[in-house]
C-alpha cells in the first residue's frame, strides 16, 4: 500500500562503510529511532550489502512500515577510506600552464602516486591573461597513449580561477578521444592555490567511479524493495545534496560518514547533559578509519580549509575532523623493530574470510609448521570491486589466478613473480579495488581473546600463532 504524501513522514538512513552497511528508520516528528539493521558490505556487489541490510529493516515492525518513508538519505566513508588508503581509481591528470619542477617539489606528483601527470603548455596569469597557446598536440598524443590505463581524467590549468578557458577546451578535447568522466578543477573551487586546486580534482576523478556505483546500488537495492523515496547524500559538512551532484562532485561526499555522526551525536545527546546544546568530542572508530572531530554548543565545526585526509587536504567544505587510516580491520604487520604496526591498509579479517571458505582454516594451520615470512603464510587475495581500467600486471595475473582458485595466497604470488619477472612489491603496490587481500587485523586479535564472535576463532588464531 502506498501512504499519500501527507502522511509519508519517516526517513530511511543507509551508511554503507568499508566494513558494513547500515540501515536505520527515524521518525523526526517524534525525534526517536524506530528500527535499525546491519549487513557486512559486500565490496564484489555492493548492492548485496544494501539489500540485506534493507531486507533485515523491512522485516521489523513500525508504525507505516516502508510505504511510510518520505526520503532516503545515503552517507557513506567510501570516499573517505578510499582517500585514506591511496585507493581511488587511476587517473590522468592534465596540468596546464605548471611547471614540472613545481608540481614534483610540492609533493603533487610524487603523493598522488595513482595518477599520471601530463603536463601542457598554456594557463594564464593572475590577470586571467593566455600565458600562452595550450599545446593541444601534445593533450591528443598523451590522451590516446594513456586513456586504456586510466579510469577517469582531471584537469587543473594555472590561474583558472581567473580564466577557465583552457580547462573547458582541454575537457572538450579529452571527452572527443575518451568516454571517461572528466573533472574540471574551476568545476570544484574558487579558491587560489593551483598545487591544492589540482589535488581536489585529481582526488575527485578517482571517486567518480567509486560513488557513481555505490549510488546505482543504493538504487538498485531500494527498487528491490519497491522504495521510490527521493535519495538524497549526505555533504562533507553534514548537509544534504542531490544524488546527481554527488556523482558530478563525490569529493564533497568525503568525511559524509563522520558528518552524519556528528548530527547523529548531537541528537541522542540532546538534554543529556543539561539544558542547552553540549560541548562534545565525537570519535568514531570504524573498520577502515578512526575519525575524530568536536561539537561546539551542539554545532559541528566547519573547516573553511577543506576536509583533511590523512596526508591531504582538499578544497571542499567540511566538518572539522581528524582522520586517520586506523580500523577493525587494517593490515596488522610487524616491523623492522619486531614491533606491530597497524594501517594504513584495510583488509579482508582472516577470521570472516574463513567463514565463508571453511578449507581455510586447516591451510592456515599447516601454514605454521612451514617455514618462512608469516605475511606470506597468513595473506590471501580475494575478489573485490568488478575489474576496471588501470589493473597493473600483478593484480591482473592474480585475478586470472583466482579464476581457479580462490583465495589466493600471497605465497604462491611471490613464487609465480619470482619466476617471470622478479620480487613482489608488496601489498603497497596493489591498490586497485577489484583485488582485496585478506590478513591478520584486530578483528582477528578480538576474535582469538573472544571478544569478537563474527567469524572463526580458529582461522584468526591459527594465523596469530
Amino acid at each position: 500500500m502506498t501512504l499519500p504524501p501527507e502522511r509519508r513522514r519517516l526517513i530511511l538512513g543507509l551508511d554503507t562503510g568499508g566494513t558494513h552497511t547500515d540501515a536505520v528508520v527515524y521518525d523526526p516528528g517524534a525525534g526517536r529511532v524506530l528500527a535499525t539493521a546491519k549487513d557486512l558490505t559486500t565490496h564484489h556487489d555492493l548492492a548485496v550489502g544494501l539489500i540485506g541490510a534493507l531486507r533485515k529493516i523491512s522485516a521489523l515492525k513500525w508504525p507505516g512500515g516502508l510505504a511510510a518513508v518520505e526520503r532516503v538519505n545515503l552517507s557513506t566513508t567510501l570516499a573517505t577510506n578510499a582517500v585514506a588508503e591511496g585507493l581511488g581509481g587511476r587517473i590522468g591528470l592534465v596540468l596546464i600552464g605548471y611547471e614540472q619542477g613545481q608540481a614534483v617539489t610540492s609533493g603533487l606528483t610524487r603523493d598522488l602516486d595513482r595518477a599520471r601527470p601530463v603536463f601542457i603548455a598554456g594557463g594564464h596569469d593572475y590577470y586571467g591573461r593566455p600565458r600562452g597557446e595550450m599545446d593541444v598536440w601534445t593533450l591528443k598524443e598523451q590522451v590516446r597513449a594513456l586513456d586504456a590505463e586510466v579510469e577517469a581524467w582531471a584537469v587543473s590549468g594555472f590561474f583558472s580561477v581567473k580564466n577557465p578557458q583552457h580547462e573547458i577546451e582541454a575537457a572538450s578535447l579529452i571527452r572527443s578521444l575518451s568516454r571517461s568522466p572528466v573533472t574540471l578543477g574551476r568545476d570544484l573551487t574558487g579558491q587560489l592555490d593551483a598545487v591544492r586546486r589540482a589535488a581536489t580534482a585529481a582526488l575527485n576523478a578517482g571517486l567518480v567511479l567509486i560513488i557513481n556505483r555505490l549510488l546505482d546500488a543504493v538504487k538498485q537495492a531500494l527498487g528491490e524493495l519497491g522504495l521510490s523515496a527521493r535519495l538524497m547524500v549526505v555533504r562533507g559538512d553534514g548537509s544534504l545534496v542531490s544524488e546527481d551532484w554527488a556523482r558530478a562532485r563525490p569529493i564533497e561526499t568525503l568525511v559524509s560518514g563522520p558528518a552524519a555522526g556528528l548530527v547523529g551525536a548531537r541528537e541522542l545527546t540532546r538534554g543529556l547533559m543539561g539544558a542547552g546544546p553540549a560541548d562534545l568530542w565525537v570519535m568514531d572508530v570504524g573498520g577502515t578509519t578512526t575519525d575524530l572531530a568536536y561539537l561546539d554548543q551542539g554545532r559541528p565545526a566547519i573547516t573553511q580549509d577543506g576536509a583533511r585526509i590523512g596526508p591531504w587536504r582538499t578544497m571542499t567544505e567540511a566538518v572539522d575532523t581528524r582522520t586517520r587510516a586506523l580500523g577493525g580491520d587494517s593490515l596488522a604487520t610487524i616491523d623492522r623493530d619486531g614491533q606491530v604496526a597497524l594501517g594504513p591498509r584495510r583488509v579482508l579479517p582472516l577470521c570472516r574470510l574463513a567463514s565463508a571458505w571453511p578449507g581455510l582454516e586447516e591451510q592456515l594451520e599447516r601454514s605454521v609448521r612451514l617455514a618462512g615470512p608469516p605475511e606470506q603464510a597468513t595473506c590471501f587475495f580475494v575478489p573485490g570491486a568488478p575489474p576496471s581500467p588501470g589493473l597493473n600486471d600483478t593484480e591482473a595475473i592474480i585475478l586470472e589466478e583466482m579464476k581457479s582458485r580462490t583465495p589466493y595466497p600471497l605465497a604462491d604470488l611471490v613464487q609465480k613473480l619470482a619466476l617471470i619477472r622478479g620480487p613482489f612489491g608488496g601489498l603497497k603496490t596493489l591498490t586497485h579495488p577489484a583485488v582485496l587481500p585478506a590478513a591478520f587485523t584486530p578483528t582477528d586479535a578480538m576474535a582469538v581473546l573472544g571478544l569478537f564472535n563474527g567469524g572463526s576463532a580458529r582461522a584468526a588464531a591459527a594465523a596469530a600463532a
